[in-house]
């Protein structure tokens, strides 16, 4: 047995020779020219179909006992190269490859392990830093395993580099202003909306979403601008609106006090000049008093200059008196 106490696996030695074939090429290539030079390009005849048919028979044995052959030396010429394959998956690769597949599992372990190490000094630096600068010491969660790299820590030691801290401190500073920013922002902001007359809290989520202080105050002034213009708006129409009903009360007042005029029929003459207001009616309705005399019967044409509201009106009061009338046309 050999000594492999003291060899590695760096190099490999293989003896290989590759297979010769003899054969007797040039016989073979002659037949084969002949047979094209014989038959390629001619016409078969009736006379020369049967020496054709035979001579094809014979070129396919030819053929296929030329690819029995051929089949035959592949499978020979291959089968050391199998064997050898066969012996080199099962006695070397896989053996390797199962023990080196251990080695880095057990390096893995101690890679992650020391990680794991780094990230902690990693964390609790942060963390210490965070609470001299008085911010939520978790604030920096998605940088530790950035951190944790072995190019952050001195070499060999779980010690980070003065780089590295300065890094740190400049992140926390960082974050210290900008808290003070945003603290400083957000007052405004509720300084502003006391002024405006307007609900805060949008305003805020607007600023954590991360729009800057001039694009909130621009959309605070917006806001208000639009909510003055609709409480104009809506005065507006309120005066409009008691405009209209005083308008509409002044003229029902004028209507009423209308004046009815009486013309004679005929002649156009005005036999009566005055106002005619009906009276006002009681729920019980009275009778009026009258001395009993003859029917009087005149022809008018009046001119009622309130319209088909103050003639209603008279035809109300003329039968609340018992007037007969009726309307002649024309």
């Amino acid at each position: 047995m050999k000594d492999v106490t003291n060899t590695t696996l760096t190099e490999i030695k293989v003896d290989f020779t590759p297979a010769k074939i003899d054969i007797d090429r040039e016989a073979i290539e002659a037949q084969v020219q002949a047979a094209i030079a014989k038959y390629s390009g001619k016409e078969v005849s009736t006379e020369t179909y049967k020496e054709v048919y035979e001579e094809r028979t014979n070129y396919n044995k030819l053929k296929d006992a030329l690819e029995t052959k051929r089949k035959e030396i592949k499978g020979t010429i291959n089968q050391p190269y199998k064997d050898f394959e066969n012996w080199y998956k099962e006695k070397v690769l896989n053996p390797l490859e199962k023990v080196m597949d251990e080695m880095t599992a057990g390096l893995n372990a101690i890679d992650e392990h020391e990680r794991l190490m780094r990230v902690d000094v990693v964390r609790a630096t942060f963390e210490d830093k965070c609470m001299v600068a008085g911010i939520e010491k978790s604030t920096f969660a998605d940088k530790y395993d950035e951190y944790s790299l072995k190019k952050y820590f001195k070499t060999g030691k779980y010690e980070l580099k003065k780089t590295t801290l300065d890094e740190m401190d400049a992140l926390v500073l960082s974050e210290f202003d900008a808290l003070e920013e945003c603290k400083a922002n957000k007052q405004a902001i509720q300084e502003q909306v006391q002024e405006y007359d307007l609900p805060v809290d949008s305003y805020i989520r607007h600023l954590e979403d991360g729009k800057s202080l001039v694009d909130v105050l621009k959309m605070m002034k917006t806001d208000r601008d639009a909510e003055i213009a609709r409480k104009e708006q809506k005065e507006a129409q309120e005066k409009a609106e008691a405009e209209r009903l005083a308008e509409i009360e002044q003229l029902a007042k004028e209507n009423a006090n209308a004046h009815i005029k009486a013309y004679d029929a005929e002649t156009g003459e005005i036999l009566e000049q005055g106002t005619i207001t009906p009276k006002p009616q009681n729920n019980v309705r009275e009778v009026p008093k009258f001395e009993p005399s003859e029917s009087l019967t005149i022809n008018l044409r009046l001119t009622l200059h309130g319209g088909k509201s103050q003639f209603d009106q008279l035809k109300e009061w003329l039968e609340d008196n018992f007037i007969s009338f009726e309307t002649l046309e024309g």
